[in-house]
């Protein structure tokens, strides 16, 4: 019963080549997770970052019309 090596080799090779083939699909797919994630993150920081910014401008035109209102009276 001859063992056929180069029979043997091409489905070493083919299995390898699978095993490679989903490891870039999830690394694909991982980088692209990623990526979405960073987006998410920069768009809450950025809805933070205008909500303390309407909290700062609330703040001066709540001080600006204390001001006001205790020079009239």
């Amino acid at each position: 019963m001859p063992v056929d090596f180069e029979e043997r080799i091409l489905d070493k090779f083919d299995t390898l080549e699978v095993l490679i083939r989903n490891l870039c699909d999830r690394t694909t797919k991982m980088e692209v997770q990623l990526e979405d994630h960073f987006k998410d993150m920069d768009k809450r920081e950025a809805r933070k970052e205008r909500k303390f910014y309407y909290l700062i401008a609330l703040v001066g035109v709540g001080f600006t019309l204390y001001q006001f209102i205790s020079e009239l009276v």
